[in-house]
């Protein structure tokens, strides 16, 4: 008894370990690059969001659609924002609360780099490593390149999905293995599948599968049953979250669903040589040409370096105990390498971490049966050969580094002299020297790689109180921006805080700074809309935008600013006209003319105060019209005729005149148009939103975790049966 609850505090000792060096080492690139956390889609989607939603929950409201954020409000259909997953909405409502998003961002990041750290280790342990080995590989995964550099950094939902895939599979091992029930697995499943990201609800289905073939190969058919039963629960409720994307995807850009393979961000096999090279830099396509700005296919320092002195053997002996780990790396391997494109899923660099998570745990195992010293000479000799590969390839790809490609090479020998010193002499202290050299490499790499510069940095501006500000007061209302990037780097000789930021910014940054913006960042786009103001993924627009404003808004006899009431236009200076825009239309004023953007106000009240109602035809006489909440209008009105709402006509939107059906139409720019019945009395138009499917959604989420719990109290009923009849016998 007292050996079993030392063994117990052994482990938490060590998990509590692996937290505050995942936590310490995890600010290591803030030393360098303050906004190292807040970069590319971190910086112009997903922080922003977060706040905007934070707030939302803070105030009782669970934002669905957010029209005034136009292209980028449709957070249900904009599944990574993982509105159904109760992880999510505690940060977000966290980020809400800091006063800067780039600490927020660390924050958030920082626990779901310890979270996967210790994911790792528990599943690593629970396929057989012992605790030195499995903190080793849970202290390096989270620090290897492309989870580092890409998730971590800027594609946080990534990082979040992925974080979570190492407990659904301990979870659905120790159920497989009779060691738990599977109520755990339900609840780590649900939550890797509400994050919203498809490659981490892929992961899941994956993972299944290989526990699956292990229950299989055993001819453990109940177990069997039982895990896909809870298999099928976890992705019925987690529906849910895909539905609105699903349903929304005709009136938005992401309708490619082909397979095809261009290159784009699709690393090879040889790339994977240099996973222990510390500053090797594949190359291959990305947006930046075929320079990848840091070493995207690191994994750990010493996994190569160490191939010669591991009993490999051990995973040929124990295949079957091993096969999910085996089926799940192949899988991703395949994948890895091709195609570029494949339905919802591109850049198979994306899943480089996929398949080090299974070869971490099998290093893991590799590990504990110890080092092999027969033969020492041979295996030094094959170590320095696999060392010096290392340094050739990271001379080859990038050849103007070769100083920090030997002092990395360096680094590398001197820390497996001391590994293996330590093997030989006081093996008690090879897990604590493998996992300092995570911290020492890792520091390496930082002080000679600020960042991934094949994404786009921003450099935003990130204290709210600030932003607020700067912004609040001097962009009132419906707001657009007519510019692009090179517009504003031009004119405020580059882009920052104290630059072009002051004045302008782009992807769904406004949100921070409170301000309606028509310019967002999306992940979706909104076809007629972004075609009707040219405007991209990130919220820039073309110069046409601006000469559009001012034309009636498809048919209708109404200037397309007042359709989706405007009341502040903000243009780069020199980007519609040579100083600006100079022809100031009747109804506007110029507001502030500086020296990056002219900034044009409205002279008169908007009609439908209160109202998203934008446009009435002659022959509809409305009395009353008022927003009701973030997702509702209310119109009442005599006679007939065509009305337009500034809100896109997204799939969900549903109308009734006097309680019956009236059909919502895609106006132009995609706004909200309903053509109403004939009234001789006063009618009430009610519009309302509810995301495609969400109805049938909640019916299987509801009722998959109801059946899953009954599933689960079932069998630790009959578990507890079956071993009251074992200690009776």
């Amino acid at each position: 008894m007292q050996a079993e609850l030392r063994s117990r505090w052994s482990g938490i000792f060590t998990i509590a370990g692996i937290v505050a060096f995942v936590a310490v080492v995890a600010q290591l690139p803030l030393i360098r690059n303050r906004i190292f956390y807040y970069w590319d889609d971190s910086a112009a989607a997903f922080l922003p969001h977060w706040f905007r939603i934070g707030e939302l929950l803070r105030q009782g409201d669970w934002p669905t659609l957010v029209p005034e954020s136009w292209m980028g409000g449709n957070y249900a259909s904009e599944a990574m924002l993982g509105l159904w997953n109760p992880v999510s909405l505690g940060n977000y409502v966290v980020v809400s609360l800091l006063p800067d998003v780039a600490v927020a961002a660390t924050f958030v990041k920082t626990e779901f780099l310890v979270l996967l750290a210790v994911g790792v280790y528990l599943l690593a342990r629970e396929y057989g490593a012992n605790r030195g080995a499995a903190a080793v590989v849970a202290t390096a995964l989270p620090f290897s390149g492309y989870t580092l550099f890409f998730d971590a950094s800027a594609w946080v939902a990534g990082l979040m999905a992925f974080a979570w895939l190492p407990w659904v599979w301990w979870a659905a091992r120790r159920f497989a293995t009779g060691k738990s029930n599977p109520i755990w697995l339900l609840v780590f499943g649900y939550l890797a599948m509400t994050v919203g990201n498809p490659y981490g609800a892929l992961g899941v289905v994956f993972i299944l599968l290989g526990v699956a073939l292990e229950l299989a190969v055993r001819k453990n058919w109940r177990k069997l049953g039982h895990l896909v039963v809870t298999g099928g629960l976890v992705g019925a409720s987690s529906l849910v979250v895909f539905f609105p994307l699903l349903g929304s995807a005709a009136v938005t850009w992401r309708t490619d669903n082909s397979i095809r393979n261009d290159g784009f961000l699709v690393p090879n096999l040889a790339d994977l040589l240099g996973m222990s090279a510390p500053t090797f830099q594949a190359q291959f396509n990305t947006w930046t040409g075929s320079w990848i700005s840091f070493p995207i296919t690191y994994l750990a320092w010493f996994v190569v370096p160490l191939v010669p002195w591991l009993a490999w053997s051990v995973l040929r002996d124990r295949w079957r105990d091993y096969l999910g780990l085996y089926v799940f790396a192949g899988i991703y391997l395949l994948l890895l390498i091709g195609p570029s494109n494949l339905w919802l899923f591109r850049w198979p660099a994306r899943l480089l971490e996929y398949v080090y998570l299974p070869l971490s745990v099998v290093v893991a195992l590799l590990l504990t049966k110890g080092f092999q010293t027969s033969k020492w000479r041979a295996r030094l000799t094959l170590t320095l050969v696999l060392v010096g590969l290392g340094f050739y390839l990271s001379v080859a790809s990038t050849p103007m580094a070769w100083r920090w490609h030997g002092l990395a090479t360096v680094v590398v020998l001197v820390l497996l002299g001391a590994v293996l010193y330590a093997a030989r002499s006081r093996p008690k202290f090879v897990a604590l020297a493998l996992i300092l050299g995570t911290a020492a490499t890792l520091g390496l790499q930082v002080s000679h790689y600020r960042g991934n510069l094949n994404v786009n940095p921003w450099n935003f501006p990130h204290n709210v109180a600030e932003m607020k500000k700067n912004f609040d007061d001097r962009y009132q209302g419906n707001t657009l921006l007519v510019a692009d990037l090179g517009a504003l780097e031009k004119n405020a000789g580059g882009v920052s805080p104290e630059t072009s930021w002051r004045h302008a910014l782009f992807g769904s940054q406004w949100e921070i700074a409170g301000v309606d913006a028509l310019n967002s960042y999306t992940g979706l786009g909104y076809s007629a809309f972004s075609e009707t103001f040219c405007m991209n993924y990130f919220g820039g627009t073309c110069p046409a935008a601006y000469n559009a404003l001012w034309k009636n808004a498809g048919s209708f006899s109404t200037p397309l600013a007042d359709a989706v009431r405007l009341q502040t236009v903000v243009v780069a200076n020199g980007y519609v006209e040579e100083n600006g825009p100079e022809r100031v239309p009747a109804g506007w004023s110029l507001q502030e003319r500086n020296s990056v953007v002219t900034v044009l106000k409205r002279d008169a009240p908007l009609p439908f105060a209160g109202s998203r109602l934008s446009y009435a035809s002659p022959g509809v006489q409305v009395s009353s019209a008022a927003s009701t909440g973030f997702e509702g209008e209310r119109v009442s009105y005599r006679g007939s005729g065509k009305v337009l709402f500034a809100a896109l006509a997204w799939p969900g939107w549903t109308a009734t005149v006097d309680g019956k059906d009236v059909k919502v139409e895609q106006g132009p720019a995609g706004l909200i148009q309903l053509d109403l019945p004939a009234s001789s009395g006063e009618s009430t138009v009610d519009l309302k939103f509810s995301p495609p499917g969400l109805g049938f959604g909640w019916k299987l989420l509801i009722g998959a975790l109801a059946l899953g719990l009954l599933h689960a109290l079932f069998l630790a009923v009959v578990d507890r049966r079956r071993s009251r009849v074992a200690v009776s016998d």
